[in-house]
């Protein structure tokens, strides 16, 4: 007997060590529960009706139960969703169903398992995918009404547009799920209708011209938010829409619809754009419009290029002109630091470091302090320096003088900013002035008091004018506007076709881009100027004019706006099935993004592209790119097409994430509990079995006497 023991003991002793060695596991045990309660509180789901199980308001009291019964080490959380998504509150916006949106937002938070409360009218998108991928099961708890007394809007068709006058028809088709007498009805036009469930009726309105209208159920059911659906023909007008944003623009021939700001500008061919200031968010509201197809016309004037402060801007990129004239410029901006500009220096500093601004990054500008002796440095070092001592203009001049004659430029400008307080004697300075004049360098004075003798004064009665100072001498000195230039020179082109040659009052004074057309000019070399280019931008045109609109060449104003306009996208037509929208015929890209309802096109074919329009819109939408135009009238927002619980879509949600649909509230607590996700080693526990069995195996040898 005690022989086998020894050998029984021994062999445990072996085979413990041998598990232990191999790094055997221990069966798997029930992890920690993460549990998320997803709760749709979306208007479909709050409609009356007969409920299978549950109504949203139900829903706190399951959640508090599970919170007080789970056990030690689980989490129990939730969310509410609707078009959007919170998590342990009931503030959504309900005027949708985002539900892939709201599991793919659970899922971050690594749950165990999702309860989802819905009545299955969201589309889960991916979410399923990823559910199922990442072993997190979705348990499904009907919510809402099971069916609900609705009569509906199933269909409303119109003619995109018609003519003036023309007569036309408006196609409605009416659905219910119940046996109901109603009426339905356009404007005045009502008509009784008797419907039986799930069979829809169609009724034909006549109509005569184009506008809005607004068609009607008048019915005693659950969901009165279906039961109104407006829409609108347009009116069928061959000629381009133009937009001018003016302060009143008319060019004879041309209707145009003018307005000081911007609306939106999709629902026109072109832009004119006449001397008005556009924000920043503006500009870039245009240049997407161009991007995608739109036509731009700019026109010159004191708000215009550089004068209007377009650089860095949406307009200098689109535009095919720079916003300065291509000459390089030698600049010193002198400031007089005398003990007398103590009180002011700072401030006029302030102001002379913002005029560098106004100049292109390759001008060369450097800045300069006087007083008995002058330094030239960079503008930002004027902070430096501090007033003192009395002043020498002459020292400002000669200092300047120097510097500029070592620079290459097209043109050399020395502006000094002083109160003309100086001891010395006029011919002096005047001498000085004749130096730089020799030497082909202008002299600019900006002075608060006495004038310099001999230079330019630009008088001013306090240092608070200094900057519409600096901004008007900037632009003198960047020689941005030319007056009465010569007549003007055309070029072969449909835009310029039976234009005179007539002369030109005034131009903003720039310079045509490496890759822009150039179609009027002023001038003759080294002193030619452009008038008129034009460019592609995206799939749009711009044409842009230097001068302001004119009545004598009013022919080619109007041929420049044709021209924008063009004839983009031409072979497209474009139609609208919803969500789908096709265009078919020839176009370049492969893709592109339509105008109007924005939607972005994938070629399927060699002649053929698909989009789908955006969710969540309601009422006519306007597809277009370029001439190409559809519409089509949406009766109700997505949220009110099809309403009451969908058995189908619920099973499949849990099908295919390894859950299923529960019958009762009660069913949560037979819910299987999670496996570890890993299994643990048996390697300590059998070492430890393995020491244990060494020590029986001892105290058999030793105290058992045979």
């Amino acid at each position: 007997m005690r022989r086998a023991t020894l050998l029984g003991v021994r062999l445990m002793i072996v085979l413990l060590l041998t598990a232990a060695a191999l790094h055997l596991p221990l069966p798997r045990r029930s992890g920690d529960r993460v549990r998320i309660h997803l709760i749709d509180r979306s208007q479909s789901v709050g409609l009356k009706g007969p409920t299978e199980s549950l109504r949203p308001e139900d829903v706190d009291a399951i959640i508090a139960h599970d919170r007080d019964a789970k056990a030690p080490g689980d989490t129990v959380t939730w969310a509410s969703f609707g078009k959007t998504m919170a998590w342990e509150s009931k503030e959504v916006d309900p005027r949708g169903t985002d539900l892939s949106a709201a599991l793919a937002e659970a899922l971050g938070r690594q749950p165990t398992e999702i309860i989802l409360y819905t009545d299955g009218r969201g589309d889960p998108g991916d979410a399923l995918f990823r559910c199922r991928q990442k072993g997190v099961p979705v348990y499904v708890l009907p919510l809402g009404p099971t069916s609900i007394r609705d009569v509906r809007f199933r269909r409303l068709h119109a003619p995109a547009s018609v003519r003036a006058g023309e007569r036309c028809s408006i196609e409605v088709a009416v659905e219910s799920t119940y046996d109901v007498s109603c009426t339905v009805g356009i404007g005045t036009d009502v008509r009784p209708v008797s419907l039986s469930a799930g069979v829809p009726f169609f009724l034909e309105f006549p109509r005569t011209g184009p506008g809005r209208f607004v068609a009607t159920i008048d019915v005693a059911d659950d969901c009165l938010d279906n039961n109104t659906a407006s829409g609108e023909i347009f009116g069928d007008n061959d000629r381009p829409k133009i937009l001018a944003l003016s302060a009143g623009l008319e060019i004879p021939g041309l209707p145009l619809t003018v307005a000081p700001r911007l609306p939106e500008p999709i629902a026109f061919d072109a832009v004119i754009l006449d001397n008005v200031l556009l924000t920043k968010e503006d500009q870039s509201r245009l240049a997407d419009y161009v991007r995608n197809g739109g036509g731009l016309v700019i026109l010159g004037g004191e708000k215009s290029y550089a004068l209007g402060g377009w650089s860095r801007t949406p307009l200098e990129q689109m535009s095919p002109l720079k916003i300065h004239p291509d000459q390089k410029l030698a600049v010193v901006l002198g400031i007089d630091a005398s003990g007398s500009m103590t009180a002011e220096y700072e401030s006029a500093v302030e102001k002379l470091e913002e005029a560098r601004s106004a100049f292109d990054d390759d001008d060369d500008v450097m800045g300069m302090t006087f007083t008995s002796v002058a330094k030239i440095m960079d503008v930002s070092a004027l902070r430096k320096e501090h007033p003192s001592g009395g002043t020498s203009i002459i020292a400002g001049i000669t200092a300047a003088r120097l510097h500029l004659e070592s620079r290459n430029a097209g043109r050399k400008v020395v502006v000094l900013m002083t109160d003309g307080e100086t001891v010395e004697k006029p011919e002096d300075i005047r001498a000085a002035i004749a130096g730089l004049e020799a030497r082909n360098i202008g002299l600019i004075v900006i002075t608060t008091s006495k004038t310099v003798p001999g230079a330019d004064n630009r008088p001013i009665k306090a240092w608070r004018e200094l900057e519409r100072s600096l901004k008007e001498v900037a632009a003198d000195i960047q020689d941005l506007t030319r007056t009465a230039p010569d007549l003007l020179e055309l070029r072969a082109h449909p835009m310029t076709a039976g234009v005179p040659r007539v002369p030109v009052s005034g131009i903003n004074r720039t310079t045509a881009k490496s890759d822009a057309q150039v179609l009027a000019t002023v001038g003759q070399t080294p002193r030619q100027d452009p008038v008129l280019a034009l460019r592609p931008f995206g799939h749009g045109r711009v044409v842009a004019f230097t001068l302001k609109y004119t009545p004598v060449l009013a022919r080619l104003f109007r041929q420049s706006v044709e021209y924008a306009v063009g004839d983009r996208a031409e072979g497209l037509t474009l139609s609208v099935d919803p969500p789908k929208v096709i265009a078919e015929g020839t176009y370049p890209d492969a893709e592109f993004t339509t105008d109007g309802v924005r939607v972005a096109m994938k070629q399927v074919g060699p002649h053929r592209w698909e989009g789908r329009l955006p969710a969540d819109l309601s009422g006519t939408l306007v597809v277009r790119k370029g001439r190409a135009r559809a519409a089509a009238t949406i009766p109700c927002p997505p949220e009110f097409e099809a309403l009451g619980v969908d058995r189908a879509a619920l099973e499949r949600i849990a099908q295919e994430t390894g859950g299923r649909v529960l019958r009762l509230p009660s069913d949560l607590d037979r819910l299987p509990r999670p496996e570890q996700s890993t299994p643990r080693s048996g390697r300590p526990l059998f070492l430890v079995a393995a020491l244990a069995f060494v020590f029986l195996e001892l105290g058999v040898s030793i105290y058992w006497k045979v």
